[in-house]
Formats: C-alpha cells, structure tokens, sequence
C-alpha cells in the first residue's frame, strides 16, 4: 500500500509543471492538491461509517464566529491534519521526494490525475447518496 503512496506522489512530482520548470511553487500546489484527495477519502469513509451507524464522532470547534468557519477548521483539524503531517514527513521532510522520484517509476501523470478524479467523484457521489437518503 506504500508502494502506491509513493508511485502517486512521484506521478504528481515529476509531472508537475512547476517542478519541470523548477518553480518554488510546486510544493505547496501538489502538497495541498495531494491533501485535499486525501482529505476528501477520509471524509468520505467517515460518512459511511456515521451512514451505517458504526461511527460518528464529530469534532466540534465553536471558537469563531459564524459556523462556517468553525466547520471549515473543524474539518481541516479532523480531517486534514493527519494528512498534512504525514504528506509533509513522509515525502518533502529533508527532501525525501529526491529518493523517491531515483526509486519508484512515474506514469505520466496518469495515476495522480486519476487519483485526483477518482478522489473529487466518489465524494460528490457520496454528499449526494447521504443527503438523499437522510
């Protein structure tokens, strides 16, 4: 399952067209890109945990004014928050990406693309499926 990990995030790196123009940017595009997808996968696996009555913890910040911000961070410390730590040590901590990109073969950006689409289309499907059927 690593393996896949890695060989996504070297498809995305080297196919970056930041990182091909040897742009700073690139980072932090394909970092939150990256984090957004898993992010979005975690989301969805919780909603059909909570769908299903398995789970539905919820962290609720109530720090701010107006609920959508507090929904905003709530989901980025629930969600977001492993995902950023673990993108950032496990790929650009002392630039391990370098290693990474020598180690695993890239496919031309098809499996990120793929990864990305496949991440943003079985969320809307599932937004949709729960609000239809709760």
């Amino acid at each position: 399952m690593i393996n896949i990990y890695y060989q996504l995030w070297v498809d995305g790196i080297v196919n970056s067209k930041d990182y091909k123009k040897k742009s700073p940017s690139w980072k932090f595009l394909l970092f939150m890109i990256i984090t957004i997808c898993n992010s979005l996968n975690f989301y969805t696996i919780y909603l059909w945990l909570k769908f299903y009555g398995i789970f539905s913890y919820m962290i609720k910040i109530d720090f701010f004014p107006g609920t959508i911000f507090n929904n905003v961070v709530s989901f980025i410390v629930q969600f977001a928050s492993p995902f950023i730590l673990l993108n950032y040590f496990l790929i650009f901590y002392k630039d391990r990406y370098k290693k990474l990109i020598e180690k695993y073969h890239h496919k031309k950006g098809k499996l990120a693309m793929l990864y990305t689409l496949l991440s943003a289309l079985i969320w809307l499907v599932t937004i949709i499926l729960y609000g239809a059927f709760n």
